[in-house]
């Protein structure tokens, strides 16, 4: 899970970029900014770039310029793009010339359609003059980051995964389904119920959760504005059903049953004055975040794991060996903490599925690495396409998956000739490389429940069931292509329905995931062997 401040750049930085350097005249160059790679196309070149190649247009610059850090003319101005993991790293630092905030509040506006007067509120213009945090920034770091620290997610935890285990008892054995559209849905309207309680809009009108997805979907064209209601139709009305929805949901008080951090964080945009009509469409804007990310990498990870027959036996009996407390009990702490392997191809997963692209708007010129300038007033982009991409970083499989990758470190190591990966410290990757989940201000708070989630529901998938050929087909046709010329919420999506037959393993019936005790793994496994060394006595 990514939050909605995170996830927002992704898709809004090539208009975002627009809006902001449009208004603003074209100073000539300075020597010492970055080296400018230009466009055939002027002014308009590398924005159309942008729209039609998504990230990979940005990652397809930095292969060709080869320099650490570029400068994209756009418009009447221009952004930088970061194509270096220690570059990234000063850019992360830099954080009070440097804004992530500045960018997002131009962001969210235009993604959720918000009217004049809340848009002053969020953008706080006086904020730095008066030497002030903004709303946003306070929100996040005083609610959410401390309420989605490990030692916080108990509550959430807990019901996310009795929503998953009440959803498998509900597949019927042998049931068809197109596992994609089977798993983010799940996946977000357990998120919907474990973050805004069972009174949520989705879980009120089920109808909801297929308009949050057309809005969802054609985000980019509705931020463009121009003629929403034509050129964005189902996004558009998507949008205007989420919010009333939500309206409802506020104004009967449902919200006393959510998680608390986004009772506080209602209560945050209550006392700014921002109107409840308004405060809903900032709540649909939060559901990207709880909701979406995780979803679509749930297919990824479970796709990525099936596809492979001996990948799958070695992680089933990982998860056997390691995080089972009995033959029907996972342990979904164990899962984290004990299996490498299957961590591993998590993180090879997201490094795939996962480009994204991080904004910094900067508030005064400011030199990074002691070499480059960037100007007051212009975007500097953390282009985490490029980097994810890149072999000097990764090694010659870098556009291949390779499970073994992050086997040894969670942030990677770069392979050998051969694919093989080396355990020497000599060959771990920067930190700063590994963008799924952005980095120093844009770094996801909801990580942890992220991969609390995702885990959890792959182990269950991979414990309970085969995935089995549709009828009338010999075969599974696996790794759909990744539709990765747009700007993803994050995550890439495929281009096609994966469908598969779900067939229950034999003696799995009543699999449940739960999150766990204080008892470490060790502890509860030896207490299963007491019992059952006393039940046979």
């Amino acid at each position: 899970m990514a939050t909605t401040l995170d996830l927002v750049i992704a898709i809004g930085l090539a208009v975002v970029c627009g809006a902001f350097l449009f208004a603003l005249a074209r100073p000539k160059i300075d020597p010492r900014e970055p080296p400018v790679v230009s466009s055939p196309i002027p002014f308009v070149g590398h924005l159309v770039g942008m729209m039609r190649g998504g990230p990979m247009y940005l990652a397809d610059l930095s292969a060709r310029s080869r320099n650490p850090v570029f400068t994209l003319p756009i418009l009447n101005g221009r952004s930088y793009v970061v194509a270096s993991p220690a570059l990234a790293s000063h850019v992360q630092r830099a954080s009070k010339t440097l804004q992530f905030d500045r960018l997002v509040t131009e962001v969210i506006p235009r993604m959720v359609r918000l009217d004049k007067r809340t848009t002053t509120i969020l953008r706080d213009a006086k904020a730095d003059e008066e030497k002030r945090i903004r709303m946003n920034v306070r929100v996040i770091h005083d609610y959410i980051e401390p309420l989605l620290k490990p030692d916080k997610l108990d509550e959430i935890g807990d019901t996310q995964l009795q929503h998953f285990n009440d959803f498998f008892d509900t597949i019927k054995d042998g049931q068809q389904v197109d596992l994609y559209h089977f798993l983010t849905r799940e996946v977000f309207v357990a998120s919907m119920y474990s973050f805004y309680g069972p009174e949520n809009p989705f879980n009120l009108h089920s109808e909801l959760v297929e308009e949050f997805w057309k809005w969802e979907g054609g985000l980019v064209l509705l931020m463009l504005g121009v003629l929403p209601q034509l050129t964005a139709r189902d996004a558009y009305y998507g949008l205007e059903r989420c919010t009333e929805g939500f309206t409802e949901y506020l104004e009967a008080g449902r919200i006393k049953g959510a998680y608390k951090m986004l009772q506080l964080r209602q209560k945050a945009h209550a006392d700014e004055g921002i109107s409840i009509p308004q405060q809903a469409r900032l709540e649909v804007g939060m559901c990207v975040g709880v909701g979406v990310n995780a979803s679509i990498t749930s297919f990824w990870l479970i796709n990525n794991i099936f596809s492979r027959a001996e990948l799958l036996d070695e992680i089933r009996t990982e998860i056997r060996s390691n995080a089972m407390v009995t033959s029907g009990i996972i342990y979904a702490n164990a899962l984290r903490d004990a299996c490498p392997l299957l961590n591993s191809v998590y993180r090879e997963t997201m490094r795939l599925i996962a480009p994204l692209t991080t904004g910094r708007y900067v508030v005064e010129d400011t030199v990074i690495a002691d070499t480059y300038l960037l100007k007051k007033g212009m975007i500097v982009q953390i282009a985490g396409g490029a980097l994810h991409q890149n072999p000097d970083i990764w090694g010659p499989d870098v556009n291949e998956f390779n499970p073994h990758r992050f086997l040894y470190h969670q942030f990677g190591h770069k392979t050998n000739a051969d694919g093989s990966v080396p355990e020497s410290k000599s060959s771990q990757v920067h930190p700063a490389a590994y963008r799924a989940f952005g980095g120093g201000q844009s770094l996801c708070p909801g990580r942890h429940f992220a991969q609390l989630e995702i885990l959890a529901l792959t182990a269950s998938m991979v414990m309970g069931f085969d995935l089995l050929p549709p009828e009338g087909s010999d075969r599974v046709i696996w790794d759909p292509p990744k539709d990765d010329k747009k700007f993803p919420l994050a995550v890439t999506k495929p281009m096609r329905a994966l469908n598969v037959r779900m067939k229950r393993r034999e003696g799995t019936g009543g699999l449940r995931c739960v999150l766990g005790v204080s008892k470490s793994f060790t502890e509860l496994k030896s207490l299963d062997a007491l019992q059952n060394s006393t039940e046979a006595t």
